[in-house]
């Protein structure tokens, strides 16, 4: 790229960002400020041959080089905030300086003079200012018959010098005639144009969307003011490649794949990106993140004869934009009722099969054992006959009431109803009540329980109740998850603010892809009514429950074939109960081996369930 290419650009770059909203204006911009840019430089070139020739120069050339200088202070000012009217006065200004200083080197500067009158007019003639075209009119005519009548005072007859004075009044009149025209037509431009950015305006307010005009690379030459309402951001901050910068870096190249689409034919080219907010109204500007907004890109190209008739205008096609971070936000939403709905729906229709399932079997024995000991012709007349049979009925009915318990249990803690009650009390004597209990059933099992806490631990202060009934279903799982020979091992111990107890056991363990699931309610890793183990899967939902209730933890390792640890973290000091439906997080781990233990050395993260 050459320098001059460079050079045209950061003009190109400046008209934008000074006059965003108007391509006359830009141009205008543009104009002035390459012509100031190559009469400073002329200046600089200049300025040394001068000096080295001219040693020391008079006091009026001084003052006609200081008056040349006046551009490149009007360009300073644009650079400023200053606007072109106030720069071009600043401009006509210096030249009328210069004419008046050159005029005071004597009868043969007096020509210069007039042709620098004569640019000041048409300086102003630039500006579409019409008061700064005729008082730069009547100064330069003025200064023009003053030194007219110098000049033939010392030069000749006075009618030489009427005669002159003559030609060069026409002259100016012919300028000032020329800058009229000139300034009417820009008006007549410049209203016209800005009477259409105001009906884009209005039509932008009116659908509430934000209007852009971009080039063909995408960057923006206009914006609309709906950007600081609906994203905190100026038109300034999206102008040239501001909005680009402000789209996701992910999100890029459908914005740029949309813009080459819209130019490619004429088809309305759309495409959802996200885009880096301001600082909205009422939120903390303070903040450091960013906060993106997903917003719709409605692109579509400029017609030919719209861009052909204002070369200016870098504008290659029109954008509307539009906020669909709530609609986005709706949709995701939608999706994850809908996974819910799907998800509840398979619970539901797991429960009715584990339930039934559960069910079926005691009141099939509660049924047929109820209708022999009914029925006089099939009744057994021996007495321990019937004392089985009526202890069948009885056993099956308590374990009917356990599955109802529990399923009432469930429900409570689910809908915030099950209220803990805490108390003091010491944790082993609790823990031994409970593997007395699952005693018996371990013996039938042929599996071994093993008691490995202290003797004398601190009081905990829980709900006594409730710490028996998540030892009891911890252990009764385990239980009935370990085959014959196996060990099943009751750990507990103090750790700083809390009580941890663990169970461990040798049991067929439980997959990976089964381990996200622990917890929820009817869930078993064999779930069909055909299942080899008896259970409605409520025991580790419950106690997830009860152990939510009391601001505890929950951790479960296993692996398959080798056996399952669950961890259980009670604070020591539970005096507050929760009263409302809290769920305790269970993190879980697949260990890669190994014999089962409190602490293993080395696990796999799986999944953790808030």
């Amino acid at each position: 790229m050459s320098v001059v290419s460079v050079i045209e650009q950061r003009i190109a770059d400046f008209a934008i960002a000074q006059a965003p909203a108007g391509a006359v204006e830009r141009a205008r911009l543009k104009a002035f400020v390459a012509v100031r840019l190559g009469l400073s430089a002329v200046l600089m070139i200049a300025a040394p041959v001068w000096l080295l020739a001219v040693a020391p120069p008079p006091l009026w050339q001084c003052a006609a080089f200081a008056a040349l200088l006046a551009p490149v202070a009007a360009i300073f000012a644009l650079s400023r905030g200053a606007s072109l009217d106030t720069a071009q006065i600043v401009s006509v200004g210096g030249l009328l300086a210069f004419a008046a200083a050159v005029a005071c080197g004597g009868a043969s500067f007096v020509a210069l003079a007039f042709v620098a009158a004569l640019l000041a007019v048409l300086e102003a003639a630039s500006s579409s200012n019409t008061r700064l075209v005729l008082a730069t009119a009547a100064l330069a005519g003025v200064g023009v018959a003053v030194a007219a009548f110098s000049y033939a005072s010392a030069a000749g007859p006075a009618l030489n010098g009427a005669a002159l004075a003559a030609v060069l009044a026409a002259m100016i009149a012919y300028a000032c005639a020329l800058g009229w025209s000139m300034a009417f037509v820009g008006a007549v431009a410049m209203y016209g144009e800005r009477r259409e950015t105001l009906r884009h305006e209005a039509l932008a307010q009116t659908i509430g969307d934000l209007v852009l005009r971009q080039d063909r690379d995408g960057s923006v030459v206009y914006a609309s003011n709906e950007a600081l309402v609906m994203f905190g951001l100026s038109p300034r901050e999206l102008m040239g490649r501001g909005l680009f910068e402000r789209i996701h870096v992910a999100d890029r190249p459908a914005f740029l794949s949309a813009i080459a689409d819209a130019l490619a034919g004429n088809a309305t080219a759309t495409c959802q990106v996200r885009l880096r907010r301001g600082a909205l109204r009422g939120q903390d500007a303070a903040v450091t993140e960013p906060n993106f907004a997903w917003i719709e890109l409605r692109t579509h190209n400029l017609p030919q004869e719209r861009r052909a008739s204002d070369p200016n205008d870098r504008a290659a096609v029109v954008t509307i934009v539009r906020d669909v971070t709530r609609q986005r936000q709706a949709e995701e939403d939608i999706i994850h009722a809908r996974e819910h709905a799907e998800q509840a729906n398979i619970w539901k229709d797991r429960f009715l099969a584990n339930v039934s399932h559960e069910l079926r079997t005691p009141l099939n024995a509660i049924i047929g054992f109820a209708e022999i000991l009914t029925n006089e012709d099939i009744v057994p007349t021996d007495a321990a006959r019937r004392k089985e049979y009526a202890q069948i009925i009885h056993s099956s009915g308590h374990h009917l009431l356990e599955v109802v318990n529990s399923i009432l249990d469930v429900s409570k803690i689910d809908a915030g109803s099950f209220d803990i009650v805490t108390e003091p009390f010491s944790l082993p004597p609790l823990l031994d009540q409970c593997c007395d209990m699952i005693g018996l059933k371990a013996t039938q099992a042929q599996v071994e329980i093993v008691r490995d806490y202290p003797r004398a631990m601190d009081e905990i202060v829980a709900d006594k109740r409730a710490c028996k009934q998540i030892v009891i279903n911890l252990m009764s799982n385990a239980v009935k998850f370990t085959p014959a020979g196996g060990r099943v091992t009751l750990s507990a111990r103090p750790e700083g603010n809390n009580f941890v107890m663990s169970v461990s056991d040798t049991g067929i363990g439980i997959a990976a892809k089964d381990l996200g699931h622990i917890g929820d309610p009817f869930f078993q890793a064999h779930n069909s009514t055909t299942r080899p183990y008896e259970g409605t899967g409520l025991g580790l939902s419950l106690v997830r429950g009860l152990v939510g209730l009391h601001g505890g933890a929950i951790s479960v390792e296993s692996v398959v074939g080798q056996g399952t640890t669950v961890t259980i973290s009670l604070p020591a000091h539970c005096t507050t109960a929760h009263g409302g439906s809290r769920l305790a997080k269970i993190e879980t781990f697949a260990r890669r081996g190994g014999a089962p233990s409190l602490e293993p050395a080395h696990q796999e993260p799986v999944k953790k369930i808030a």
